[in-house]
């Protein structure tokens, strides 16, 4: 019979309740993963009796086979350090950019009515569609990949980070007050923890509308590196297990950074501190 830790009593957490939440681990993971399954299995069947043309439409194996091939030759492994790199340093100025403009805006009516008009203006226009402009500016350069996903990013932060600090309950601002916290104090011990769930729903959400535009904007700037611009090169070529290689990865990497990094981020603040509930 196991013996329980007092801390794993004081926490409630004992033999059996492990062995259960590794069952729901294990049964979690096999709800994602068997359905992927089947329909790899189902592609690789079509595939294979050529009921669709080969050409547009490849066995999994031979698009697996291509994608090990391109990697170890190091042509994917250099477009995805180049990607991640583009993606990573517009998001970091996006979460900088954005999350200041937003607190400015929560807190200084001012700034909120001269920001918010332009802000609901920029977030209604598709972010490929601004490609174009900053191509003009910068030309076919890494500076226009990362001008234009930093912007684009820097809007949902900036709308996610303003709704946050806006629907911070009044009676916790009181408390605050009644506590003497005032001014300056009163902002960064009270108004930004309160808001932290919905700032880093922002950042989650920003992440993800800079990953989406940044293969379109591979694919249009041509700067000869890159998911996007490889998928764009291929489809020169009729080369679809290159193409289909691709698009494969941009699903993987997107699905990874943002369980991995982002998820990771929101559990060590705002689920570690009580503030959202454990999912």
């Amino acid at each position: 019979m196991a013996i329980e830790k007092p801390a794993d009593l004081a926490r409630g957490v004992g033999p059996i309740t492990v062995r259960a939440r590794g069952r729901a681990y294990a049964t979690a993971l096999f709800n994602n993963v068997f359905p992927l399954f089947l329909v790899l299995l189902l592609w690789e069947i079509v595939g294979r009796l050529e009921v669709i043309h080969v050409a547009l439409f490849p066995p999994v194996t031979e698009i697996f086979a291509k994608m090990w091939e391109l990697t170890v030759e190091g042509i994917f492994v250099r477009d995805v350090l180049h990607s991640l790199w583009r993606l990573l340093f517009s998001v970091l100025l996006a979460m900088i950019l954005g999350t200041v403009v937003g607190l400015f805006m929560g807190t200084n009516r001012f700034v909120e009515a001269m920001t918010i008009p332009p802000l609901n203006f920029f977030l209604s226009i598709p972010g490929i569609a601004v490609f174009p402009i900053v191509i003009l500016w910068f030309g076919l350069t890494e500076k226009t990949i990362i001008v234009t996903l930093a912007f684009e990013a820097s809007l949902t932060i900036c709308l996610n980070t303003w709704s946050g600090v806006k629907g911070v309950d009044s009676a916790l601002i009181n408390a605050g007050r009644a506590l003497g916290a005032t001014g300056p104090r009163l902002f960064y011990r009270v108004l930004v923890p309160a808001s932290l769930p919905a700032i880093i729903t922002g950042y989650r959400l920003g992440f993800s509308r800079a990953w989406r535009i940044l293969v379109a904007g591979e694919m249009l700037a041509s700067i000869g590196s890159g998911i996007g611009f490889r998928i764009f090169e291929a489809r020169s070529f009729l080369a679809s297990d290159v193409m289909y290689s691709g698009v494969i990865i941009i699903g993987v990497l997107g699905f990874l950074l943002e369980r991995v990094v982002l998820r990771s981020l929101e559990i060590a603040t705002v689920q570690r501190w009580g503030m959202v509930r454990e999912l």
